[in-house]
């Protein structure tokens, strides 16, 4: 939790700066990850050349390159666990797996809230397999 908090700290200018300078259509940042859209590519890697300027010059942190990505929306993406397309959402397998063995009383209201954002029955589905939690 505390990581957490540092990152939206430390990272609050890196929004700022995205948001009010680099304008892109759409911007989602959670920690450290983030996605940007734009509707050319051209644009976009103008704003991917902005932003990894910045981290290093600015915050003095780099983009890992292998996340370093850019693709058209129509294909989809893999973004904090979950696989996102234009009409479809749902938790990837590894994601899947990693709830299952992780899952307890405890934390079993956060991964419900995670989950409850799918399609009715994926949330049906998931947690059937889990009802001695309920």
């Amino acid at each position: 939790m505390t990581s957490q908090i540092f990152a939206n700290i430390y990272l609050n200018e890196f929004d700022r700066f995205v948001v009010h300078i680099l304008k892109p259509d759409n911007y989602v940042r959670y920690g450290d990850d983030f996605i940007m859209f734009a509707r050319d590519n051209k644009q976009l890697e103008t704003m991917r050349f902005e932003a990894i300027s910045f981290l290093k010059n600015v915050l003095g942190l780099t983009i890992h390159a292998r996340m370093d990505i850019l693709l058209p929306a129509r294909h989809g993406i893999h973004f904090l666990g979950m696989n996102l397309g234009f009409f479809v959402q749902h938790i990837s397998h590894r994601t899947t797996k990693r709830i299952e063995k992780r899952l307890s009383v405890k934390n079993y209201s956060s991964y419900y809230g995670f989950i409850k954002q799918l399609e009715p029955g994926d949330l049906k589905n998931f947690f059937l397999r889990f009802d001695h939690f309920m």
